[in-house]
């Protein structure tokens, strides 16, 4: 016997009244889920996380470059802050007052480039001939330049410049190494005389000898060629260690 129409309609409406049970259900479960990452967020375990996270890498990745982060022990030096240096204009006058009173930087000349000062000083003053021997007055030199500049901030860069004659003695094979060779000279003899602070040394050789006056006369152009530039730089201005001109 076939059910009424009216039995068909309540049993419908009885299966209709449970359906939302699964939308609840559903609801449940992404609440649920939602709250296990929030806590599993809240306490990452990184060795876990990483071995996921490498795996994922070489998968999906494998060309990627793996970085390795190791301590570093950095310097005292490196962590203390640099003082300021003081401006060009200062720093002129000081080393205009070094060169009139000192016997031993006879015929060293300061001026000022930009935001740097420069003391050239005649390499004759302090090497003997065309050599990185220096002469015994180089340490008196040295003594009134760390005098002068002890307690000067700037940075400072020492540069060498020759001029366009070979070097003949064969310690040296070019110009270049002769150059370089003083700059580190200098350098050196200005920390055995007690200045403390980094210097950048560098070598032009001849280089730079086609800047010098076209007016000249040519041995009053070599004279100039052969000098040793001391270059300090205004920290306010600072640009590359080796942008000296």
């Amino acid at each position: 016997m076939l059910p009424e129409v009216g039995q068909q309609e309540q049993s419908v409406r009885r299966g209709g009244d449970a359906s939302w049970l699964l939308t609840f259900a559903d609801l449940l479960s992404l609440l649920l889920t939602f709250f296990v990452l929030i806590y599993s967020m809240n306490s990452v375990q990184y060795d876990s996380w990483r071995t996921v996270v490498t795996a994922f890498q070489r998968e999906f990745n494998p060309t990627r470059a793996m970085v390795e982060t190791e301590e570093f022990d950095a310097p005292e030096s490196m962590r203390q802050s640099r003082a300021r240096g003081v401006g060009p204009g200062y720093l002129l006058s000081i080393l205009e007052r070094a060169t009139t009173t000192s016997e031993a930087l006879a015929g060293s000349k300061a001026y000022r480039i930009g935001d740097r000062v420069v003391l050239s000083v005649p390499a004759d003053r302090l090497f003997d001939g065309k050599t990185a021997d220096l002469l015994p007055d180089a340490s008196t030199a040295a003594g009134d330049l760390v005098a002068t500049f002890s307690q000067i901030a700037n940075r400072i860069v020492i540069a060498a410049h020759t001029d366009q004659e070979p070097v003949k003695s064969g310690l040296f094979r070019s110009n270049w190494e002769l150059s370089i060779a003083r700059s580190q000279m200098v350098a050196g003899l200005l920390a055995s005389r007690g200045y403390t602070r980094p210097v950048v040394a560098v070598g032009y050789a001849d280089t730079r000898f086609k800047e010098l006056g076209q007016t000249l006369t040519l041995q009053t152009r070599y004279e100039l060629a052969e000098r040793i530039d001391i270059v300090f730089i205004d920290e306010a201005g600072e640009r590359g260690p080796y942008d000296i001109f």
